[in-house]
Formats: structure tokens, sequence, C-alpha cells
């Protein structure tokens, strides 16, 4: 009886493998787009990634963190343009530094301090936005998020859409959820898109 103990929970640890999200990987099967993050930089937090498209589409790339928050990285603003050509890219990107402050939670009064200098960012990026950014936690999953449309993907609507999303705590969900607002941004039917993801670290593990 004994030996059941550990038995049974080998069987529980490769269940929870089995159904744990991949590190990279498609979304919204059966488009005609097949868009790939072919690779990340090795920076922390990363400053560039190399995508691929099987054809010409529109792009944003977006960072996701489960029960945290989205934030388009690219385009940077409102005046780039961001259709791009069949083919192999390299998006350059800027991640807020509130997001990977890791003296946050030990100084308050320096994160009120960064959180105030953010939300004025934010708005001066998107009237419309009152989200406060706040640090990701060091144990949040965080994901680099492509997603492309022959239909024009409008910097202010993404803003507007992704900044209002709740974000669900499980990984594949949280995914999809900022994909489908991003999806919501399209402005005629039928809304084809294609997505893909792919995790990345911000900050050295201790």
């Amino acid at each position: 009886m004994r030996t059941a103990v550990p038995y049974s929970i080998a069987l529980a640890c490769v269940a929870l493998a089995c159904v744990s999200t991949p590190s990279a990987g498609p979304l919204a099967d059966g488009s005609a787009l097949r868009p790939r993050i072919t690779a990340v930089d090795s920076q922390l937090p990363p400053r560039a990634a190399w995508v691929d498209l099987d054809q010409p589409a529109y792009a944003v790339l977006l960072l996701v963190a489960p029960g945290h928050s989205a934030t388009l990285l690219y385009p940077s603003d409102s005046t780039f343009d961001n259709r791009l050509s069949a083919g192999a890219h390299q998006l350059t990107f800027r991640i807020p530094d509130l997001l990977v402050a890791q003296d946050s939670i030990r100084n308050p009064d320096r994160r009120r301090q960064r959180d105030s200098i953010a939300i004025r960012t934010t708005r001066r990026r998107a009237d419309t936005s009152r989200t406060r950014l706040m640090s990701i936690a060091p144990t949040t999953p965080t994901y680099l998020l492509l997603v492309t449309s022959p239909q024009p993907l409008v910097y202010q609507r993404v803003i507007e859409k992704t900044a209002g999303v709740s974000i669900p705590s499980i990984e594949d969900e949280a995914l999809n959820a900022v994909a489908k607002a991003v999806k919501s941004t399209i402005a005629a039917e039928p809304r084809d898109w294609a997505g893909y993801y792919r995790r990345v670290e911000l900050r050295r593990r201790k």
C-alpha cells in the first residue's frame, strides 16, 4: 500500500505535464495564415524577436502575462506601418521598465513613483487607457504573442481592447483571450487572423 502513494503522485505529475502549455505554438487553427516567432534575442528583458510570415499581413506583437496584463510592444506607436511582407522580419520593441522592476515589492514608495510615471506615459500613448502598470511577479510565466491578419490591425484599437480585457490566470486561456481581443478590432467580416506565441524570460532566475 505504501508504494501506491508515490506511484499516484508520479501519475499526477505526468498528467500535469501533459496539460501544461507548450513553450511555443500556433493559435487559430483553420486560418490560412501561418505566422511564427522563430527566435527571440538573449537580452533580459528581450528587445527583439524574429518572425516569419507565409503571406503579407498586418502584425502586432504583445507581451502576455497570465493573470496580470497584456502589453502592446509592436507597433510602437500609431504612426508605424505594421503591414509586413511575406518572409522573415526582425521586430524591435521595449518592454516597460516597471513590468520587470525587481524592487517594486520591497520599496512601495518607489513603486508608487514608477506607477505615476507609467500612468502618464500610458495616457500619452492612449487617451482611453487607465490601466496601472504593475510589476510582473518573477513566478508569472510571460509570453510574446504575435497576431496577424490580412485586414488592418489598428494601433489605437488594439491598445483600447487589450487594456480592458480580463487576463485569465491559466496560460492558454490568457493567450486566447488576448488574441480574441485583438481579433475584435478587425473592422469587417470575415475576421481572418492567426496567432503564434512563444514563452520568454524577463529577468534572470535566482
